[in-house]
């Protein structure tokens, strides 16, 4: 924001000549010092740091120090946020100001002792300010006591005659450096140790440590390479090379050993961050690793939270990651919290424990967000420790959906259910906020499924009517006044989210008006109209039959009394089931209105026009005793409504109930139920011509539906006429039945002049059929193999084909012409509209659709798969055909005729054997399977594995078109006794 920080001053022992900015790296300087007898050139290297406690628990106050000369800015981000170039307060140590260390959070037994490096080190929030020949120790001042001296000067949180409301630092001490820090950098504090590096006069890391107010050193380690990095880590430090190889530093005792890492970065990172899972780096050039792991290739800057890694990236996104998905093998970005921020932003810190982030602008100033995934976590530790109202202040105020209270573990909310009430039930507003916030979705596996990862959403739970009736349930229990009017408002909020128990709710404040307490009875009406719409309260009070509530819940309305007070008087003048009646019907509660007319005895005429209106006939038959008049006209009306439906069995069971035999009858003729239209005639003593008519019409209707068998059994058993049943028999070629029945009645006349003719007809309509049937086989086979020899052809020689895999949805709006007979294709295509496809089709259109798909006409373009579909309709019907032909055989030969009987049977033979021949060639072995299933793993052949892996240049019919029974050839049913062997 326009003012500039003095953050670095370079001082050296000589005359400084020729200072200049690299030209590659505008972070690099070099400089000539000359002495007084030597002359050497230094690059001096720099790089922005963001100096920020490390603390992971909530006590830290996320302390922020910016360097400005001989001043350290400092802010405390947990308890307030200011724009730079202001700050909380200022930290004046009278020296310029080389770097601002914190303490690493997770020293261990580094932090043991009583030097002043480690018992400040012990606080996540204590600071050193690094000069070059003093370490300034700062702590948090307790109980508000300023500092003695005039070091800490409060700015931007108080001051001017205002109060206080920040921690401030108080001086704990100086630690004098006799040798001087001018040349160490990339110091980090780990315990009671400070370690930085130096470049010269050899690279080296130095151990310090305070003894007597004074920081001395007590080891230094040489490096191969000068250190470009230093990040602090539980055993002491990672040390980052400038050739990118990445060390670690053991401090044991007042020993420090380098050892080789595990991982090397690809290249230099700046900032380096340890973590549990490894160690963090993020590159110049957006890459961020974890170890030799690349994670993302556009991130800007990153910050670790106690529970997150928060990351922006270059399209201006903030990614939460929870730190545990850093172990996985991939880490899933996608599914990530991510939120929206300002173009450049960076991100300063991410307070612990909390969701508070801290992110700069490019133009220098701070924002604060709260991302979603944080929050999360902190209204979810809240649930964890029982602290139900602070978690619902939490979810409201950062506007999560408060379902999330119960889904993020349902089990334990209405365990503890008890405290959950105790605590929300004081502000009855937040509580009827919670139960009209509440739904059947679980919000933890759809709007928060990020920060809840393999959660699967759970269906048929009955989430809200559970939740309500406990809730309900402990809210009767904790409200000791009379009629529970405490917690009144809840309750009826109960009511009315689970099903809508509006009734229930009414009745209650029916007993409450009985009380005398009225105003609880305004209050409570009231809050009724604002969860339900009011004519729908008034109809559920009209339900209730009780005039006096409806007249309550009336006047808490907008109605005008001059419409509701004569359509109540209405209601009252009628007899009392008569005024349910119409209640009801008014309401469209028409089972209800049923019971209620049923009770009019005198009323039934109106009872039976609402069963015809409202076809309430099942309920109609339970109401009214079976041997009633009421009763057989409802069973007269119900069978009439099942004729008109053609459920002609069921309508004269029902017109037999209700004594109208004559109609009975004629409706189980109508089913071709003969045995009880024959019963039921019998029974309503119909006259001999009238009977005979009835078992004529019901012989030719069973005929003429191929129920031969029965009418025969009708034509000898009712109407005593032999002859005509060998005749139906006959005629339905039911040959062994046949002859049976002209043989049991010695009737061989009957062979002669109905059996022969009609045997020796079928032989001559089955041998007409099977050579059909072969020619027809012989047709198509040869004609699909020319179709598919030609589009193989066309294949080879590059011509464009339509893709098999076209969206068969969209056939009809194709118009194609397909020349098979050559090797060139044509095709004419009309433009694709948009339409939507998951709109169901019409029965014609789909016959229609399944007609273009399987046409076998010449040069359509599924021609192949209508041949396909052809044949396997043709070849499916062949058993029946064998099966006729070998009854009709044997049937041919009890009567003598055996002249022509083998070429039949030969006929048939070389027809089946036809059929087994031609199924591999429409089947290839190899199209059974669907296109791109080729078979690889451990069922494999190196067959299939080597066929699967060759490009597949030859055509194949699209049978992945075809229904899944088509896909495949059809099995023939083995009979080896179908022919006769003698013939």
């Amino acid at each position: 924001n326009y003012h500039w920080y003095l953050k670095q001053e370079i001082e050296v022992e000589g005359r400084l000549v020729q200072p200049s900015w690299s030209g590659e790296d505008p972070n690099v300087i070099r400089f000539v010092v000359r002495g007084e007898e030597t002359e050497e050139m230094r690059t001096v290297r720099l790089d922005w740091v963001t100096a920020v406690s490390q603390g992971v628990e909530g006590t830290d106050l996320a302390m922020c120090g910016v360097v400005d000369g001989d001043c350290v800015k400092v802010t405390p981000f947990r308890e307030l946020v200011v724009p730079p170039p202001m700050s909380a307060f200022e930290v004046h140590v009278g020296c310029k100001v080389q770097q601002v260390v914190f303490p690493y959070a997770g020293e261990g037994e580094r932090g043991s002792g009583d030097s002043l490096l480690a018992e400040a080190g012990r606080d996540s929030n204590s600071m050193l300010a690094v000069c070059r020949e003093t370490v300034f120790v700062f702590r948090i001042a307790e109980n508000g006591m300023k500092d003695s001296s005039d070091i800490v000067k409060i700015t931007g949180a108080g001051g001017n005659g205002f109060a206080v409301k920040s921690s401030r630092y108080s001086c704990a001490g100086q630690l004098q450096v006799e040798t001087g820090l001018g040349l160490v950098n990339n110091l980090v504090w780990v315990g009671k140790y400070l370690v930085g590096s130096v470049a010269s006069p050899a690279p080296a890391l130095l151990v310090y440590r305070d003894t007597s107010n004074k920081l001395e050193l007590v080891d230094t380690v040489p490096c191969e390479e000068s250190v470009y990095l230093l990040a602090p880590c539980p055993t002491g430090a990672v040390v980052q090379l400038l050739d990118g190889s990445v060390l670690n530093l053991l401090l044991e005792g007042d020993q420090a050993s380098l050892m080789p890492a595990e991982v090397q970065f690809p290249a230099l990172c700046s900032p380096i961050r340890w973590t549990a899972h490894g160690v963090l780096g993020l590159t110049s050039r957006y890459r961020l690793y974890l170890g030799s792991k690349e994670l993302a290739s556009n991130i800007t800057s990153l910050a670790v939270h106690s529970h997150f890694l928060l990351a922006t990236t270059l399209d201006h996104r903030l990614v939460s990651l929870p730190l545990s998905e850093l172990g996985s093998n991939a880490v899933q970005w996608d599914s990530a919290g991510t939120r929206r921020v300002e173009r450049g932003s960076r991100l300063v810190c991410a307070v612990p424990r909390h969701s508070k982030t801290v992110l700069q602008m490019p133009r220098g100033n701070l924002e604060v967000i709260q991302p979603r995934s944080l929050a999360i976590i902190m209204v979810a530790e809240l649930l964890e420790g029982r602290r139900y109202h602070d978690a619902f202040l939490l979810a409201r105020r950062q506007r999560m959906n408060l379902n999330l209270l119960v889904d993020h573990n349902m089990d334990d909310f209405m365990a503890n259910c008890d405290k959950f009430v105790a605590q929300t039930s004081p502000n009855s507003d937040q509580l009827n906020i919670f139960l009209a916030d509440l739904v059947e979705e679980d919000v933890c596996s759809t709007m928060y499924s990020s920060q809840y990862p393999g959660r699967k959403e759970v269906k048929g739970t009955d989430k809200v009517a559970k939740v309500c009736a406990k809730v309900r349930e402990e809210l009767i229990r904790q409200d000791s006044s009379e009629h529970n009017v405490k917690n009144l408002l809840p309750i009826l909020g109960t009511l009315v989210r689970d099903g809508g128990k509006l009734e229930e709710a009414l009745m209650k404040i029916k007993l409450i008006q009985e009380a005398g307490l009225n105003s609880k009875v305004d209050d409570a009406l009231r809050f009724l109209t604002y969860m339900v719409d009011v004519n729908a309260l008034f109809d559920v009070a009209l339900g209730t039959y009780n005039f006096e509530l409806v007249i309550m819940v009336a006047e808490k309305s907008q109605k005008d009394p001059k419409e509701y007070l004569p359509f109540l008087n209405n209601f009252k003048q009628m007899e009392e089931n008569f005024s349910k009646y119409s209640i009801d019907k008014h309401l469209k509660r028409y089972e209800t209105a049923l019971t209620h007319i049923a009770k009019c005895h005198e009323q039934f005429d109106i009872c039976i026009e609402l069963v015809k209106e409202q076809r309430l006939f099942k309920q109609a038959l339970d109401l009214f005793p079976v041997a009633s008049d009421n009763y057989k006209q409802v069973c007269q009306c119900y069978a009439a409504y099942l004729e008109s439906k053609r459920y002609h069995e069921e309508a004269s069971m029902l017109y037999e109930r209700a004594g109208s035999l004559d109609s009975a009858v004629a409706q189980a003729e109508l089913a071709l139920r003969w045995q009880r239209a024959g019963y039921l005639a019998r029974r309503s003593k119909w006259s001999a011509d009238k009977l005979v008519e009835l078992y004529r019409n019901l012989a030719s209707k069973l005929e003429s539906s191929g129920r031969g068998a029965e009418a025969a059994l009708l034509w000898r058993e009712w109407l005593q006429d032999p002859e005509e049943a060998v005749a139906v028999l006959a005629r339905s070629h039911q040959w062994q039945e046949v002859l049976r029945q002209a043989r049991d009645g010695n009737r061989e006349d009957l062979v002669e002049t109905h059996i022969r003719p009609a045997m020796v007809e079928r032989r001559e309509t089955l041998a007409g059929s099977v050579k059909s049937l072969g020619k027809q086989l012989k047709d198509f086979v040869e004609r699909l193999v020319l179709v598919r020899k030609t589009r193989n052809l066309a294949m080879q020689d590059g011509d464009d084909m339509v893709e098999d895999e076209r969206n068969v949805e969209d056939a009809d709006l194709f118009s194609d012409t397909t020349s098979v007979g050559g090797a060139s294709t044509v095709r004419t295509r009309s433009t694709l509209q948009t339409r939507n496809t998951s709109r169901s089709k019409s029965s014609k259109n789909r016959r229609k659709h399944d007609r273009k798909l399987y046409s076998t006409k010449e040069g359509s373009m599924y021609e192949d798969i209508g041949i396909m579909a052809a044949v396997h309709e043709l070849v499916s019907g062949l058993p029946a055909v064998r099966d006729e032909i070998s009854q009709l055989l044997r049937g041919l030969v009890e009567i003598g005729v055996e002249h022509d009987l083998g070429e039949l049977q030969a006929g048939m033979q070389a027809l089946l054997e036809q059929a087994e021949v031609a199924l591999p060639v429409v089947w290839v072995p190899d199209s059974a399977e669907v296109e791109g299933a080729d078979k690889f793993g451990p069922e494999a052949t190196v067959e299939d594995i080597v066929r699967g892996g060759v490009a597949k240049n030859d055509y194949t019919s699209p049978i992945q078109l075809l229904p899944s029974n088509l896909r495949y050839p059809p099995q023939l049913k083995k009979d080896l006794y179908w022919k006769l062997q003698f013939l």
